[in-house]
């Protein structure tokens, strides 16, 4: 049985039948894909049904984003249940003004790999997909999650580089810290979205101290000691990198990005609270509700 073939015209009837306006279908490579560019791609009426092609795959995003055949999103995290994964490719979707809200989709997903496709799932875009979003509306705190994969992943010993970033509410957040040493940034013009100026900031990400982060991305401060004195709770076996980030968070507006020096676990914080988690390694996102 030609698995591939098979769930691509259910999803192709399915989106006929329910009148949706599009499929989205989930990759790593893109071979599930290839299918639907046999098939003709209309509804009853003879309108036509758009392709959404998502991935998580730098590579994969380049050639695929070069057909003209479909839209091609590219994925920030790879979240494992499909459920998760048919959400954070809506919120993309959202973000890059591929998907809209009110549609109705027809997703395509799989058990933690996207080409390994198994399910179809079908859903209105009309629920809030509060982590995704946040990720993907903010390209401030989407980059600096970029970032801080890429320390996880590990330094010139291949231990992770544990560090911290404070996106937001700068001058709040300036008040509530202290230089541990002479700012680097203090003059120069860096920003966390221009990916050539990363080896620099990997560099002082071996230093103590949070970098602060502005709202249009700017690096306003590295070095830099957080001293908000809010009471906040973290799981146990978590240190003072990431109560320091809870607490400037549940005192100002920011959003905070911890990398555990021991395991390089990405955690994402706002009001105090552990939003979600990130393993560096398969880029699967966990959404947490609350602060475990």
């Amino acid at each position: 049985m030609d698995v591939p073939r098979a769930l691509a015209e259910a999803a192709v009837k399915v989106a006929q039948e329910i009148r949706a306006s599009a499929i989205l279908a989930l990759t790593e490579t893109g071979k599930n894909c290839e299918v639907f560019s046999k098939m003709k791609l209309t509804d009853q009426n003879g309108r036509p049904i758009k392709l959404i092609v998502a991935t998580p795959n730098p590579e994969a995003y380049r050639r695929l984003s070069m057909s003209g055949n479909f839209q091609c999103l590219k994925l920030t995290a790879r979240p494992h249940d499909r459920a998760s994964q048919a959400h954070h490719a809506i919120a993309c979707g959202l973000q890059e003004g591929v998907i809209h809200p009110g549609e109705r989709l027809v997703c395509l997903t799989g058990d933690g790999f996207a080409d390994m496709s198994d399910s179809l799932i079908c859903t209105e875009v009309n629920e809030e997909f509060s982590l995704v979003n946040l990720l993907e509306s903010n390209p401030i705190l989407s980059a600096t999650v970029e970032l801080s994969i890429e320390l996880a992943k590990g330094g010139p010993d291949g231990k992770p580089v544990g560090t911290s970033f404070v996106v937001g509410d700068t001058k709040a957040v300036l008040r509530l810290s202290r230089q541990l040493m002479i700012n680097p940034f203090r003059g120069y013009s860096v920003n966390i979205k221009d990916r050539r100026q990363w080896d620099l900031l990997k560099k002082y990400a071996f230093f103590d101290g949070a970098f602060i982060i502005d709202d249009l991305g700017a690096i306003v401060a590295a070095q830099r000691y957080l001293n908000a004195n809010v009471p906040v709770e973290v799981p146990p076996g978590l240190g003072t990198r990431h109560l320091a980030v809870a607490a400037i968070t549940a005192a100002t507006r920011a959003k905070g990005v911890t990398v555990s020096g021991e395991n390089g676990v990405v955690r994402i914080f706002e009001k105090g609270k552990i939003l979600a988690k990130i393993d560096p390694g398969s880029r699967i996102i966990e959404s947490l509700g609350s602060s475990t």
